[in-house]
């Protein structure tokens, strides 16, 4: 065949593709997309509230109603509280920031513990003692407007329970470490005393947040420590 210009032409071959082959291409293709898109969605729904094996929603749930009991009997806040669970290994994120109207975790952070006594890095032990350098379990209530004397990022702590009621005499805070942001890869942050005599020690980024909610709340926060697994 030729052209007006008298240029040859060949015919075009009929395609041998099948119809139903390209339809089954395109349905395997949207299957693994789909089943990508839920793997990713089941990653960040746990990545989103930062749990560990050791820790379930539903226990920060039903203790978040007797904290929120709790706060408004003794005039804190009714809006957010803190918890913070020790048995969930520090390399994980074990402290948690608890909105009473959302009830749900709003944010996390790895929280490492004290270094006194028999403690180890896996297996944290408590106390109430002065100098003795470990975490204290019970409730305490985060003073918004007391900071550390060489901490400024910091808030002190004051016990509410008979287990820490010497919180406030051994100078307990709420504060950053930068050890914990330099171990936040291991399963258990090392201990450090310089880093943790017994203040709930967090990670630089959780700080932040810490310290912009407890400016902004007009009333001071409940923390929460305990130690609870599965």
């Amino acid at each position: 065949m030729t052209t007006k210009k008298g240029k040859k032409t060949t015919k075009k071959k009929p395609s041998t593709k099948r119809k139903g082959s390209s339809k089954k291409k395109k349905g395997v293709v949207g299957g693994a997309l789909l089943a990508v898109l839920l793997i990713l969605a089941l990653v960040y729904a746990i990545v989103k509230v930062g749990q560990g094996p050791s820790v379930r929603t539903a226990d920060l749930q039903e203790l978040s109603i007797e904290a929120e009991s709790y706060a408004f009997k003794h005039g804190l806040s009714t809006n957010y509280c803190f918890f913070v669970n020790y048995a969930v290994p520090s390399g994980t994120p074990r402290f948690y920031v608890w909105d009473f109207a959302k009830h749900d975790v709003v944010a996390t952070a790895r929280c490492m513990h004290g270094s006194g006594l028999a403690n180890t890095a896996s297996q944290p032990v408590f106390s109430n003692k002065v100098n003795s350098n470990c975490s204290s379990l019970g409730r305490f209530e985060v003073l918004r407007n007391e900071h550390g004397s060489r901490l400024m990022r910091s808030f002190r702590l004051r016990g509410l329970d008979k287990e820490n009621s010497n919180a406030y005499g051994r100078g307990l805070l709420i504060h950053s470490s930068r050890w914990v942001d330099q171990n936040r890869h291991k399963k258990y942050i090392p201990l450090h005393t310089p880093s943790c005599q017994g203040c709930v020690t967090i990670s630089t980024r959780g700080m932040r947040y810490v310290e912009r909610l407890v400016k902004d709340e007009p009333k001071n926060i409940l923390l929460w420590s305990f130690y609870r697994s599965e």
